[in-house]
């Protein structure tokens, strides 16, 4: 145990410090653009801590609080996290997102939910930690805190920061990292992809209804786990319908929960005429058995199910049809480019993260991720021109990539920090998701940012976990870095 552990109180007392933190976050929902209990919770949490709360229109939240005696002189370090998360619901589960608490569980060196819902350590569980060290005796400069909201949709929170909130700052430390012992300096463009389209039905001819279900697949991130293989079950599903060798129709296809959230389930209704019946059965054997073999590693719990259900009324017009499974059977989806200067690290992606009906429309998300501006205009174009020739609208968003140097200071600072409470180096590099930086750089140019995080696995997924391991070294890596920091002057 390190000196700097010990004046934390140990590992255990560390360990318990940051879960209660998160517990009581866990308490109030905090899907993206639904942050307002949460900020409220927080607000009234920087008051304790000695902090004066603002809140802009956004939902967006900031607190400064004052150095610790003797430490006045040191540069002012922002503490930057968001309050959102994925909410991934496990089907079945009767979990409602805008509505439930996270329940929380302790098991076997793991914090996790309780299995209905993703447990939204990304970015909870850094917030977490990063509010149990304020309320520390620690010899650091003044903090400014900010929380954001929407990150998860877009970094649609950190656009709205003011510049003012950036200004007079030296250093942003952000919490949401995934991998303890990695400093990010950098981090991918994102675009969120949004295609729509009418849907047009026509009554139902008489003849035979199976429901299609595919569910169980892994998921996970489409930035951190997009190069995992894992199997994506809209592109399965649409696999097994384009290659239907007789006339059939289709009455509902729906999978996936979010742009950026690899699929872990998707369902379809399909109408035939009884005849066809056992080619049905006999091509979704086929099928199955073709997932079997190559999803069973990647993805151990999915499962495959075909099922009988009553007539719909209505199903989609063939030329719906037809458009929709041009759409999902073209867009990209995996890894496309990996990075040249960073070995190891993708550098372009695609998730094709959601299929779904609403109203009178079909809608279709799709995530880009690429460190390249030049790749993600090749890939949007392509996207762009398939979406044209099947009828299909496409409305988009993004946000730059936040172009690093592996001798950003404060990642040497916190490597610094790390060998010495841990014996080993920091990995310095950039990750291939998309990170608030990338825009309080184009506010602030001259902030010099880092982001670290406690290891997290399997986030934005029902499987959401993180070892409780970890907490104890990251503890100590954001304190010693604060006090490194609050031996500087100026």
């Amino acid at each position: 145990m390190t000196e700097l552990t010990a004046r934390l109180g140990g590992p255990e007392a560390i360990t318990a410090g940051i879960v209660a933190e998160f517990q009581g976050m866990c308490t109030v929902p905090h899907p993206s653009h639904g942050e307002k209990a949460a900020g409220e919770l927080l607000s009234r949490r920087l008051e304790e801590l000695g902090g004066v709360p603002v809140m802009d229109a956004a939902g967006n939240l900031t607190a400064d609080l004052p150095a610790a005696p003797g430490c006045e002189g040191a540069p002012l370090t922002i503490l930057q996290g968001h309050m959102d998360m994925v909410c991934a619901v496990r089907p079945g589960s009767g979990y409602v997102p805008d509505r439930d608490p996270i329940r929380t569980v302790t098991a076997e060196g793991f914090l996790r939910s309780d299995g209905r819902s993703s447990l939204g350590a990304d970015n909870g569980l850094g917030n977490a930690a990063v509010l149990w060290l304020l309320g520390q005796k620690l010899a650091r400069g003044p903090v400014r805190v900010i929380f954001t909201v929407a990150e998860e949709v877009g970094l649609a929170g950190a656009r709205e920061v003011d510049p003012a909130w950036l200004a007079g700052a030296k250093y942003l430390l952000n919490t949401d990292g995934f991998h303890l012992g990695t400093a990010v300096v950098g981090s991918a463009g994102g675009r969120r992809e949004t295609f729509s389209r009418p849907l047009t039905r026509c009554p139902a001819e008489e003849g035979a209804a199976f429901t299609i279900t595919l569910s169980g697949f892994s998921g996970g991130h489409s930035g951190d786990d997009i190069h995992r293989g894992r199997g994506n079950p809209i592109k399965a599903l649409t696999a097994l319908l384009s290659a239907l060798p007789f006339p059939w129709a289709l009455a509902d296809f729906s999978g996936g929960q979010a742009h950026n959230a690899i699929p872990t389930g998707a369902s379809a209704v399909v109408v035939l005429s009884p005849d066809h019946v056992p080619d049905l059965k006999a091509a979704f054997e086929a099928w199955a058995a073709e997932l079997e073999r190559a999803h069973r590693a990647s993805d151990p719990e999915f499962t495959a199910a075909l099922e009988e259900t009553a007539l719909p009324k209505l199903v989609w017009d063939d030329l719906c049809r037809e458009a929709l499974l041009a759409l999902t059977g073209g867009l990209t989806h995996g890894v496309q480019r990996w990075h040249t200067d960073f070995p190891g690290v993708v550098s372009a992606s695609a998730n094709l993260g959601r299929v779904w009906t609403e109203e009178c429309t079909v809608k279709v998300a799709e995530f880009l991720r690429c460190a390249d501006p030049a790749d993600e205009e090749t890939l949007a174009n392509a996207h762009r021109r398939l979406a044209e020739e099947n009828g299909f609208g496409v409305a988009a968003t993004g946000y730059p990539a936040w172009q690093g140097r592996p001798d950003n200071p404060l990642a040497l600072l916190l490597d610094k920090v790390f060998r010495r409470e841990t014996g080993r180096g920091m990995n310095i590099s950039t990750v291939h998701v998309g990170l608030e930086p990338s825009l309080f750089h184009v506010k602030a140019p001259g902030l010099v940012m880092a982001v670290t995080g406690p290891d997290i696995l399997d986030a934005h997924s029902p499987d959401e976990r993180a070892p409780l391991s970890s907490l104890p070294a990251y503890a100590a890596l954001l304190a010693g870095t604060l006090e490194e920091i609050g031996r500087q002057r100026g």
